[in-house]
């Protein structure tokens, strides 16, 4: 096979390219982590591919996180302990999901018993190694999201599962721009906890000021992302399903 074939043909699906995985899948039984120099010894003497050839297969993998040098998993192994996979499954289905809610989530499946701290920033943690997942910071708060979800659709889910932020927003989803105090005197909660949120919600650019009397509107370009959340929230009635975290 030519250098020049095989950089057009590269695919995780590739038989060449499934061939280098089940080396290192190998390499790591018999070393415990994976070890890129040994594997391309090995891949090389075994598959007598060309070398540029095979290294780019190396990176391709790597690249796409399928193998990580040091770890002893690859990609398509990470999700086959339980606990991770249930822990996936959560951070997909319930977008927006911050540390403390996860962790909440997990003791309370488990009675206590289960879901310490450290054990699931351990989960987590490889869980990102391998992009299947990410996090960003939102103000205090660290939220994971599904590796492909934007960051920006992660954002939107964080600040509508909050009540308050929510109840302001879907006052500017039916008016066409509300000052602070009517704000205030419509969600009838403290100042300074609506002040608040409405200043996040500016650095956010979820909303923003508009005319002379620095009256509060929706974003337009969110507008549609709004309001599709909301209606999944509605739709699934905003229930987690209950996981089991077992590490089994």
């Amino acid at each position: 096979m030519s250098n020049l074939n095989l950089a057009l043909s590269l695919t995780l699906n590739h038989p060449s390219v499934q061939s280098v995985i089940e080396i290192a899948k190998e390499v790591i039984n018999n070393n415990n982590v994976l070890d890129t120099e040994l594997l391309y010894n090995l891949a090389k003497r075994r598959l007598k591919f060309p070398r540029k050839g095979l290294l780019s297969i190396i990176q391709l993998l790597i690249n796409k996180k399928v193998l990580v040098e040091g770890s002893k998993y690859t990609r398509d192994e990470v999700l086959n302990n339980r606990y991770r996979f249930n822990l996936y499954n959560f951070l997909t289905s319930y977008l927006g999901a911050h540390f403390s809610s996860i962790r909440k989530q997990i003791i309370t499946d488990n009675s206590g018993t289960l879901g310490s701290s450290g054990q699931l920033i351990w989960h987590l943690e490889m869980l990102i190694r391998f992009n299947y997942i990410k996090k960003i910071k939102i103000k205090n708060y660290t939220v994971f999201l599904p590796y492909e979800i934007d960051d920006e659709i992660g954002l939107l889910h964080f600040v509508l599962r909050d009540e308050i932020y929510l109840k302001i927003i879907q006052l500017l989803l039916s008016n066409v721009k509300l000052k602070k105090s009517e704000i205030h005197k419509l969600v009838n909660e403290k100042r300074e906890t609506i002040y608040y949120r409405i200043n996040n919600l500016i650095e956010f650019n979820i909303i923003e000021l508009s005319g002379d009397d620095n009256s509060l509107v929706l974003n337009s370009s969110k507008k549609n992302d709004i309001i599709l959340i909301i209606t999944t929230f509605s739709q699934n009635n905003s229930q987690i399903t209950k996981l089991n975290f077992n590490n089994k």
